[in-house]
């Protein structure tokens, strides 16, 4: 059965996407358009996912898992 830890760990997990869009932004030949549209979804990516984490914690906060 998992846990608080297992899910937080999935949560960075996927996180990280951010991350490997950035990296695939940088390392293949995009024109400029195509390279600020992946830019683009990696801050709202990241938004999301900071959101989510948020309401983790608050749901931690509350008690409301442990």
């Amino acid at each position: 059965m998992s846990d608080r830890f297992d899910l937080e760990q999935q949560i960075l997990d996927c996180w990280r996407m951010v991350d490997d869009i950035e990296i695939v932004a940088e390392r293949i030949n995009l024109g400029e358009k195509e390279l600020k549209l992946l830019k683009a979804v990696a801050a709202l990516s990241n938004l999301k996912f900071e959101k989510l984490f948020n309401t983790f914690e608050e749901l931690i906060k509350e008690g409301k898992i442990s």
